[in-house]
């Protein structure tokens, strides 16, 4: 069986999503990729408050440092989560302008994954009716399942 990728975005509904990509990989025997991804600016926050913390320290930090801080904060968070599940998991970050549903195919198909979860955002009436643009793109383009979840 192939593996599944979840992209968090930082927000409340991560928790459930990656709830529901364990249920899944449960019963598939799949292990999860999860993706999160840092903007400019979180990235830039990290930086800062590593050069923060290594002025104290006396030490350097470099920006690998500050991307394997997003990698902990997820692994935290899918270790919480997903407490109640035998599943394995690992992540997959980088930085980026805004979440683009091509980077996310090829990083689905780079690690084989034939299943992805993501959370929706609900539009006004004269905006998008269900989905995002991001979420419409990854459901047309995916070569394979895709969850959405609109918590």
């Amino acid at each position: 069986m192939e593996d599944a990728l979840v992209v968090l975005n930082d927000r409340d509904g991560d928790r459930n999503l990656l709830r529901e990509a364990a249920a899944y990989a449960t019963g598939a025997d799949a292990n999860l990729i999860l993706y999160s991804p840092l903007s400019e600016a979180q990235f830039e926050e990290s930086v800062s408050s590593l050069d923060q913390i290594g002025r104290m320290e006396n030490k350097d930090y470099s920006d690998e440092d500050a991307i394997g801080v997003a990698e902990q904060i997820a692994d935290s968070l899918a270790s919480e989560a997903l407490e109640d599940f035998d599943v394995e998991w690992s992540v997959a970050t980088d930085v980026i302008d805004e979440l683009d549903a091509n980077r996310i195919i090829d990083l689905a198909e780079k690690h084989g994954c034939d299943h992805l979860f993501t959370l929706g955002q609900p539009r006004s009436p004269t905006g998008k009716a269900v989905f995002g643009d991001t979420t419409q793109k990854l459901i047309l383009n995916f070569p394979g399942y895709v969850t959405v979840s609109m918590n």
